[in-house]
């Protein structure tokens, strides 16, 4: 399939000559062409013991599981990554995908083990491979459902990320950014005070910014996972300092559609989420001299891995989440409301963002005091 468009007739298209082409310079795994043109053809209508594994996989890619939603491309090349490593292993051991047995699937999943792959990673990784060999089942392309002998990834809660970012911490960073770098303090007020995550922050756009006169706030609408849209607030002190900020770029900070990101690029375009993911969390941990706090962050999680914990406390734009959750609730919110403000599909996930909040809150020490025996 050349980048343009143009198919072969894959009702005429040899294994020797599909294998030619998935691993020629001309084929784009991320072009749906031959995709749609399979979807016309029809699946029954394929030849599947003449197919390559490759086109399979390219196949998983782009048939879009639910109607009226389509996976986003960091998605689809996320899976691509975690799927062609399972069929190199595959090809190894193997040969095909087609003569693939349960055991072959549980020794990928205990050499990806071995690797030191963190128990969150496998995770991940194990759910890509499920979702493709249930999709080959589905379609009738393989009979045996190996998806069975995958074994489930336990993720103990005390081996996650800490997120937890303190009152303290926060007023610290913003009083300090305020003064030397304006970049990283609207970035940081923007963040804890929205819950927004740092891709949605990334594509928002200016002209969805609204008044809502019922309540007396501005939101901004942002598109969030699974193209939900919702609507965050964006508090008066906090679009002011947004709009000083668009305004030192020489953008305008009138409440208007100019076509313009949010938060913009001094060129007018919109930074790359992963941009702005490195550059907030290397920017913080830059300030290690600066503050403690930044600095026994860094000591305790190494000496976590010193341990043998793979536990992060560095502080990163999704910490500022957690920050959102818990200031939140803090001041009267009921839990189903943050997680509408945060997007969660499921109260669970919400109900870990505040977990650690609770379990200091609620702490039986709290009931003492702050001395043991009372003099």
């Amino acid at each position: 399939m050349e980048k343009g468009g143009s198919i072969m007739n894959l009702e005429k298209l040899s294994t020797y000559e599909s294998n030619q082409l998935l691993n020629s310079d001309e084929f784009d795994w991320f072009n749906p062409s031959m995709y749609k043109r399979v979807v016309e053809l029809g699946f029954r209508n394929v030849e599947w013991n003449e197919i390559p594994d490759e086109l399979l996989l390219y196949l998983f890619l782009h048939d879009e599981p639910s109607l009226g939603s389509k996976r986003k491309e960091t998605t689809k090349k996320e899976y691509f990554r975690e799927a062609k490593q399972f069929m190199d292993y595959v090809f190894q051991t193997s040969g095909s995908i087609r003569s693939l047995h349960h055991e072959d699937v549980q020794n990928y999943q205990l050499q990806l083990e071995q690797q030191g792959y963190k128990s969150t990673t496998l995770r991940r990784k194990s759910v890509v491979i499920q979702q493709f060999l249930s999709y080959l089942v589905n379609k009738g392309i393989i009979d045996d459902d190996l998806t069975k002998s995958m074994k489930r990834i336990s993720v103990k809660k005390e081996t996650l990320v800490n997120r937890d970012f303190y009152d303290t911490e926060v007023q610290a960073l913003l009083d300090y950014y305020q003064e030397e770098d304006y970049f990283m303090y609207t970035l940081l007020y923007v963040l804890i005070s929205t819950g927004l995550r740092i891709q949605e922050l990334a594509d928002a756009k200016w002209g969805n910014v609204f008044y809502q006169p019922e309540v007396g706030l501005y939101f901004l609408t942002v598109v969030g996972k699974r193209d939900k849209a919702r609507e965050v607030p964006i508090f008066e002190d906090v679009l002011e300092v947004i709009k000083e900020f668009r305004m030192r770029r020489r953008f305008t900070g009138e409440l208007k559609n100019d076509g313009t990101p949010f938060f913009p690029k001094a060129s007018g375009q919109h930074y790359s989420f992963k941009y702005l993911s490195q550059k907030f969390s290397n920017e913080i941990l830059s300030l290690q001299g600066q503050f403690e706090f930044i600095n026994q962050r860094v000591q305790r999680e190494e000496a976590m891995k010193e341990e043998g914990h793979n536990i992060k406390y560095r502080i990163t734009p999704h910490t500022c989440r957690h920050y959102t959750a818990s200031y939140f609730l803090s001041k009267g919110a009921d839990q189903k409301a943050v997680q509408d403000l945060l997007g969660h599909e499921s109260s669970s996930t919400t109900d870990g963002y505040l977990r650690r909040k609770r379990k200091f809150e609620e702490h039986a020490a709290v009931k003492v005091g702050k001395t043991f025996m009372s003099h």
